[in-house]
């Protein structure tokens, strides 16, 4: 059992890329076209130790995706063809008044659109919990499936409940791997491994609640679907949180840090009333944001050779003397003593 990790992640385990890929190399597609298409090395080992951005590896699923025509990658035996999980969401958005409902509607569609899964739906009372059957021993046995079903699941209930939704438990039907730490990414919650079967809950009395979206925001969310792969979801009442994961995922999407004016647009509320929560968690707007550009600054020191000119622009400052006294202030080292060597 683990416990969730605060941080929305900067980079992926580059191992995660090698799992993504699976079906492309066995339906024998060009994989490193695609990786020199999302901006990653070819030659870049596809190991726990080496990483690539949230934003290369979101990129990549992409182009995977439209390469094969398959929302799955070519990791199930049947294709889910362009456009098969709209069609999946407009379902649930549709498929009834409640929470439970939608869910429902959307594990019914997947069971129309594939073969190798029978999804179930069990409510005790206490929890509602989706479990993954496998009917194809090949696709149960690739652990990149497992989190890519549950993942988009627990995104697609959460956008519907506005974000509000929280999963009470994730588990997962493998042994944890050497990389298994940056599950605690992509699943904060109670995370379990080597269960008898992959498995999502929610408490049964929220997801007797409504669906709060309508079919105007759903374009924006499928838009924005594949970067739930990568970005945690948060449920939290902490605005540090909402305002963590919110600055990650518009970097990711759209390479830019936000100020505290567009997250707070975001999060509903005023600047000055963002500030004050803020401030009774004893936190603050600019050590959040200064907090993910300093792992994002380490990050791209470590892993390419991108000028400190460069850099600084990537993080907002408007000259290299700024960036270089902030990332000092922020690790106690200059940026050229964090740089990869050749």
């Amino acid at each position: 059992m683990s416990t969730p990790s605060p941080d929305a992640p900067v980079a992926v385990p580059a191992v995660f890329v090698h799992e993504a890929l699976a079906g492309v190399r066995e339906q024998g597609h060009d994989t490193a076209a695609l990786l020199v298409a999302a901006g990653i090395d070819p030659d870049l080992p596809l190991d726990r130790d080496h990483h690539v951005s949230a934003t290369q590896y979101a990129r990549l699923l992409r182009r995977a995706m439209a390469a094969l025509n398959d929302e799955t990658m070519g990791l199930f035996s049947r294709k889910l063809r362009g456009g098969s999980f709209a069609l999946m969401a407009s379902a649930a958005l549709h498929g009834g008044g409640t929470l439970v409902d939608a869910l429902d509607q959307f594990l019914r569609s997947l069971g129309l659109m594939q073969d190798d899964l029978v999804p179930m739906l069990e409510d005790d009372g206490r929890h509602v919990r989706v479990i993954l059957r496998f009917a194809t021993a090949s696709v149960a046995a690739r652990p990149f499936v497992h989190g890519l079903l549950l993942r988009l699941m627990w995104r697609l209930m959460s956008w519907l409940d506005t974000g509000k939704l929280r999963a009470e438990r994730v588990e997962l039907a493998f042994a944890k791997p050497a990389h298994g730490d940056f599950y605690l990414n992509i699943f904060p919650t109670e995370l379990v491994f080597g269960a008898a079967h992959s498995a999502l809950w929610f408490q049964s009395a929220r997801m007797q609640g409504p669906v709060r979206r309508d079919t105007s925001a759903l374009a924006d969310y499928l838009q924005k679907a594949v970067l739930d792969m990568v970005i945690p979801v948060v449920a939290s009442a902490r605005y540090g949180d909402r305002v963590r994961a919110h600055l990650q995922l518009e970097h990711t999407r759209l390479g830019q840090w936000q100020d505290l004016e567009q997250t707070a647009s975001a999060l509903h509320c005023s600047a000055s009333s963002l500030q004050r929560h803020l401030a009774r968690e004893q936190a603050s707007f600019q050590s959040i944001r200064d907090h993910l550009r300093r792992d994002w600054a380490i990050y791209r020191l470590q892993t390419s050779v991108v000028t400190t000119l460069a850099l600084a622009q990537e993080l907002g400052f408007s000259d290299e003397a700024s960036f270089q006294r902030a990332f000092k202030r922020w690790t106690g080292h200059p940026p050229g003593k964090l740089r990869r060597r050749p």
